[in-house]
């Protein structure tokens, strides 16, 4: 009975004890300049972008490109347009994993394929380079993929992505062109 009691008697001092202490919100990290670098897709773009299907098959379409931030840490970027009178949406987010990779990390979805792509990469000058490894929507089987995203100046990127053969040589599959919009007056 007594130790019952001491139990119950340590048990309410301990409740009391962390509800009466007031919440820590923990410390947000540093930046770094690989942070920084996300920044640079922040904004609202217009994009025009080319698939390409094979020798002498592509199509063009104009979407939008939408980027924010979240937090200091993380770019978000929507993607937009109408491809073949269906609405597209894709999302890619970025980041720069300071702690365990030492690369830029990030993640692909769209409305398309049923397929979260994972990339890594890293910043080189005014590229962004991220790989992947998994399937194609309309292919069987496993490649690599890479897309470049190049900060031509403050109002243009562009992106390049491409696919390996199973000649073992990269081919481009899609280039696009992102223009800041600009503001309205």
């Amino acid at each position: 009975m007594k130790t019952q009691l001491l139990l119950t008697i340590v048990s309410i001092s301990i409740v009391s004890q962390c509800t009466a202490a007031e919440p820590k919100v923990p410390k947000s990290g540093k930046s770094r300049s690989e942070h920084e670098f996300l920044k640079q897709f922040v904004g609202e773009w217009d994009r025009t972008t080319e698939a390409f299907f094979g020798p002498g098959k592509s199509m063009t379409t104009k979407g939008t490109m939408t980027g924010h931030m979240i937090g200091k840490f993380w770019v978000v970027i929507d993607l937009k347009a109408d491809v073949a009178g269906k609405a597209y949406h894709g999302r890619a987010t970025y980041g720069f994993d300071s702690r365990k990779t030492k690369k830029y990390v990030g993640s692909f979805t769209d409305s398309i394929a049923p397929i979260l792509w994972q990339y890594e990469g890293k910043a080189d000058g005014n590229k962004l380079v991220m790989e992947t490894e998994g399937p194609h929507p309309g292919m069987r089987g496993t490649f690599k993929f890479r897309n470049t995203w190049e900060i031509k100046n403050k109002d243009l990127i562009e992106l390049t992505s491409e696919m390996e053969g199973r000649d073992g040589k990269m081919t481009t599959i899609l280039k696009s062109i992102s223009r800041r919009k600009k503001a309205k007056q």
